[in-house]
């Protein structure tokens, strides 16, 4: 299986896998848009803007 090379919208980190989070997906029905779930802090966003762990780390804690 093949990386995957996302960059976080927030910090331009590049990831080669989903963050744990990100790994629950849904789509709008109303736009028919794939959302990641980002974590508390950042809900479901759209795939051009994942948030890596670290980011998600740092407004946690």
């Amino acid at each position: 299986m093949g990386k995957l090379k996302l960059e976080c919208c927030k910090c331009g980190n590049i990831m080669e896998t989903l963050p744990q989070g990100a790994q629950d997906i849904i789509i709008d029905e109303e736009t028919g848009e794939v959302l990641y779930y980002n974590g508390p802090e950042h809900g479901y966003l759209t795939a051009d803007c994942v948030v890596c762990e670290k980011c998600r780390e740092k407004k946690v804690t």
